[in-house]
């Protein structure tokens, strides 16, 4: 009897511990990538390899003002911009190739860097994300003009 109240009491606190564990895992948990990766995927293999870190930093930073993620991976974001860039349009999307989305793809590219530059400089988190900002939106109207969501609202 002593061993099932012990069994009931530490499954209790377990229960209870789940949540935390959970919590302190923070805002760029697996379970928020795995839900990108369903309306993200456009026609371009290195704009989703792109996206996928751009939505596993901005949405803790936009929605939570958690930065910790894009600071952590700022690099790999800008490595990522920079393949990006260097890479050809797929074929089957001809707007992907337009002289409007490979500005935009530069512009995303020089941005990526503008934050690794900043992060070195040490700057403020309110002008970090300004500059994010302004990435996020590049990527937005480049993904919109090469067959992606380009939904404003992420």
């Amino acid at each position: 009897m002593t061993r099932l109240l012990l069994a009931t009491a530490v499954f209790a606190c377990l229960l209870g511990a789940a949540p935390v564990s959970l919590e302190a895992q923070g805002p760029d948990s697996t379970a928020m990538n795995g839900k990108m990766d369903d309306h993200m995927m456009g026609p371009w293999k290195e704009m989703n390899d792109f996206h996928r870190l751009l939505a596993a930093t901005w949405h803790p930073a936009s929605e939570k003002g958690y930065m910790i993620p894009l600071r952590a991976r700022a690099k790999e974001l800008k490595s990522a911009a920079d393949a990006w860039a260097a890479s050809k349009a797929p074929e089957m999307v001809p707007s992907c190739a337009s002289e409007g989305v490979r500005r935009m793809v530069d512009k995303v590219a020089h941005e990526s860097k503008a934050i690794v530059a900043m992060l070195d400089a040490q700057v403020d988190d309110t002008w970090l994300m300004a500059q994010f900002k302004r990435l996020h939106t590049s990527f937005e109207a480049a993904e919109g003009q090469c067959g992606g969501n380009g939904d404003q609202s992420r």
